[in-house]
């Protein structure tokens, strides 16, 4: 199979998640998971927030093993963006590299990760590339796609949002189906997994460090 940075995704509705309207007409065969919880309070809560979801904290401190391949040097990536309710592509980008206060680097649009992750005994890759970033005053979201070899299917779209009062919440959508004929013989099985993954995912953000 090829390196993890030539891969293509292996589903066709990339950047769905973005689309205000993406629950009512998922792809078909897709299951659509929209979750939200509130995360703490305070501008330095959703700082902390932000900077564990652009550094693989949220997937790392749930149990994840992550190694993470970055968009290759020099070249330009061009992020998927919503014209109204319209697909569109946004303004071309030159890589950047931004940095957490653990100078960590942030994770940027066109990198790739291959994730891991044991389950009965055994070690599955599930590798993913960062599809978008949006980055607004009040909120902060990063899309995820998965890649050829991926045991499933499709999109998660997480985001950091601090409303008028300063509560933090986290937005969680996704969309998903098996991709392996393995996952889909265990499919319930998967879905338990999917769900405790996504309930890790609200409890690293609402523990981890404000500094």
């Amino acid at each position: 199979m090829k390196p993890i940075h030539e891969r293509a995704t292996n589903y066709g509705a990339v950047g769905a998640t973005a689309h205000f309207d993406f629950s009512r007409f998922p792809p078909k065969g897709f299951e659509v998971i929209q979750r939200r919880a509130r995360i703490g309070h305070g501008r330095p809560r959703y700082d902390a927030a932000v900077a564990a979801l652009r550094t693989w904290k949220v997937q790392r401190l749930s149990g994840i093993e992550v190694d993470v391949v970055g968009s290759e040097e020099g070249t330009v990536y061009r992020p998927v963006g919503f014209d109204g309710t319209e697909a569109t592509r946004a303004a071309s980008i030159e890589p950047q590299q931004d940095f957490g206060p653990d100078g960590e680097p942030f994770l940027q649009p066109g990198d790739s990760i291959d994730q891991r992750v044991r389950v009965l005994g055994m070690q599955i890759h599930a590798p993913m590339r960062v599809i978008a970033i949006e980055d607004e005053e009040s909120s902060h979201g990063v899309i995820l796609g998965t890649l050829e070899g991926h045991p499933e299917a499709g999109e998660e779209r997480f985001t950091i949002e601090i409303v008028e009062d300063e509560t933090v919440f986290l937005h969680f959508r996704a969309l998903v189906r098996d991709a392996k004929w393995w996952v889909r013989l265990g499919s319930p099985i998967a879905r338990a997994m999917r769900r405790r993954y996504h309930d890790r995912y609200m409890d690293v953000l609402r523990s981890i460090d404000v500094r």
